[in-house]
């Protein structure tokens, strides 16, 4: 399982820009709509209409190791946008 820790969680945080920081607590407190935040994790069904594939192919890919699901708490996985765009556009995706 790839998850996150809590701790990991809390150094990016400290870590990141004031600037960062800001645009972060915007979003969060519904301040900037969702709409206009490039998204960097897609659903399972956004991803599959973006590479004209079913579901359950998905799926397949995502089995044979060509995606890497990001498991955002049990039971609900995304993908990374960036992953994504790039097996859509021919190219090989591997995060072993």
């Amino acid at each position: 399982m790839n998850q996150i820790s809590n701790e990991k969680i809390i150094q990016a945080v400290f870590a990141a820009t004031d600037e960062a920081k800001q645009k972060a607590l915007a979003i969060l407190q519904g301040e900037v709509p969702v709409e206009s935040v490039d998204t960097l994790l897609l659903g399972m069904g956004e991803s599959a209409q973006l590479l004209n594939v079913s579901r359950a192919t998905l799926w397949r890919i995502v089995k044979a190791g060509r995606l890497t699901k990001v498991e955002l708490y049990p039971g609900a996985f995304r993908l990374r946008k960036s992953d994504v765009v790039a097996l859509a556009n021919g190219k090989l995706v591997s995060r072993g």
